[in-house]
């Protein structure tokens, strides 16, 4: 089926569509002369079933053709979708918990063989329960949209962003100290808390807390142990009052 659709790609519908067309016409024609041959055939016979073999696959084998292709095309286009769907957050387009846990598995793999830095951030949208219970669930979907767009315009190329649950999210951050980590999340924060979201009629705040923990060049930290100690790093952000970034100790 790849083979099928990657010739789809390379040489058009209409191009295989013609290309089959053709092959079929050639392919009637030898038959049917073989067959004449062997039934030693008139030549008025040769001359009507000539003309018949060419003619029945010139009409049949484009539209047959047009057809299963067009069926090959949405196969491919729901195989990628359920892909999709699989890899991402319907609602955000962020990474979802699953695909994003096992990026970060093989990215803190690189980090320790490399010895490089890798930062993981956890990020909660404060009172988001509050936003729900006063503008309801739709206007609260438009928030997480809103805020995972803001997310993914301010992160870098190489950093990955997951929605772990709810209203919290994960970003991971490659090749990056912790110092570099904060400035990055400190923009964010500021960026978020600065902006009134306008949704409908209705004018939102927000704000975020942020926990942050670090594999540093010269340890090998678990994933388990990160993604504990970035929880940990955001409790206590909310405990200081939110609107916080923590960097687990």
């Amino acid at each position: 089926m790849q083979i099928i659709r990657d010739i789809i790609t390379r040489v058009g519908r209409l191009g295989v569509s013609l290309a089959v067309t053709i092959v079929s016409i050639v392919l009637s024609v030898f038959i049917t002369m073989g067959v004449l041959f062997v039934t030693d055939a008139s030549p008025e016979t040769y001359e009507i079933a000539l003309i018949i073999s060419i003619l029945c696959p010139t009409l049949i084998a484009p539209l047959v053709t047009w057809y299963l292709i067009g069926l090959v095309i949405k196969l491919h286009q729901l195989e990628e979708k359920q892909r999709e769907l699989a890899t991402y957050d319907e609602l955000t387009g962020a990474m979802n918990r699953r695909t994003f846990f096992e990026n970060f598995n093989t990215l803190k793999k690189i980090a320790n063989r490399n010895h490089s830095n890798l930062t993981l951030a956890y990020i909660d949208i404060d009172d988001f329960k509050t936003i729900n219970d006063t503008y309801g669930h739709v206007i609260g979907d438009e928030v997480l949209k809103s805020f995972a767009n803001t997310l993914k315009g301010s992160a870098r190329g190489s950093d990955i962003i997951g929605r772990i649950g709810g209203e919290e999210f994960a970003i991971l951050l490659p090749e990056t100290d912790i110092q570099g980590a904060y400035a990055i999340l400190e923009r964010l924060r500021t960026q978020i808390c600065s902006k009134t979201l306008r949704i409908e009629e209705h004018a939102i705040n927000l704000s975020i807390s942020v926990g942050l923990s670090h594999s540093r060049k010269e340890n090998e930290f678990a994933v388990e142990q990160l993604i504990k100690q970035a929880d940990k790093a955001l409790y206590q952000a909310k405990s200081e009052g939110k609107n916080c970034i923590v960097q687990y100790a």
